[in-house]
């Protein structure tokens, strides 16, 4: 099984990268990319928790890419499955790399999500699946060269998904003082009236390590690279960099005992 599960991640990995790579004509560029993280998982009920997230990506040399404030509410519907029916981001985009777009359009962002966990001999596998509506900030030029902003008019539909695999090394599970290594891949795919690129437009691939402070704070870092299609099919980005990952958990179930 655990052969199986390496040579499905690794036919994913490589059937990707053959379809973002398979374009000649589109013009490419390869960019530094360092990207930071910090989750919340707020348990309030057996069932409810509460995401709260902060993303904080630049490129380069620490340009301003993207920032993100995330929310949600996750819904355990069994040991294993959970879902977020209804969640929210806003993003804060800014012009960067070789690459940079006209204008800065920020976005507005609502978001479903099912995941699904399960162990597989000693690999702990998620399986996220997410469904995105996008709205974004859209600018025109007028004639004689005044910038408009038109609101957040452009409208987008995302899914992405997500399979990610850790594996304890001095432990049979991630429990606290537990190192592990993790492994993901996530593809994107995006359609709407400005899209006309209708082939998977975004790839993430991450390898790195992982440490459980205790039980509510741990950290993942590692190697990260982003391939990333524009909406007209035409460039694409090769970002190449490092991600840093903190959680922070809190059980309010437990706390309020």
């Amino acid at each position: 099984m655990v052969r199986l599960a390496s040579s499905l991640l690794l036919t994913l990995v490589l059937s990707l990268q053959a379809v973002f790579a398979q374009s000649n004509e589109r013009e490419k560029v390869t960019q530094a990319i360092q990207w930071f993280a910090i989750t919340s998982n707020i348990k309030m009920t057996e069932r409810l928790s509460l995401l709260l997230e902060g993303q904080f990506r630049y490129a380069d040399d620490f340009d301003p890419q993207q920032y993100q404030a995330r929310t949600a509410l996750d819904v355990k519907l069994t040991k294993n499955l959970s879902i977020a029916p209804l969640a929210y981001v806003y993003t804060w985009n800014y012009k960067y790399g070789k690459q940079p777009a006209l204008f800065e359009n920020n976005e507005h962002r609502i978001w479903q999500q099912v995941s699904y966990k399960h162990d597989l001999k000693r690999f702990k596998v998620d399986h996220r699946l997410r469904l995105e509506e996008r709205f974004i900030q859209h600018h025109s030029v007028m004639s004689d060269g005044t910038i408009v902003d038109d609101g957040y008019t452009n409208n987008q539909t995302r899914i992405r998904y997500r399979l990610m695999a850790k594996l304890p090394i001095n432990s049979s599970k991630i429990d606290v003082g537990t190192y592990y290594a993790a492994f993901y891949d996530e593809v994107f795919f995006s359609w709407g009236e400005n899209v006309t690129y209708n082939k998977p437009d975004q790839n993430r691939i991450f390898a790195g390590l992982g440490y459980q402070f205790n039980d509510k704070l741990g950290m993942i870092g590692g190697f990260l690279n982003q391939t990333l299609v524009k909406s007209n099919g035409t460039k694409q980005e090769n970002n190449i960099g490092f991600l840093i990952h903190f959680t922070y958990n809190v059980d309010l179930t437990r706390d309020n005992q």
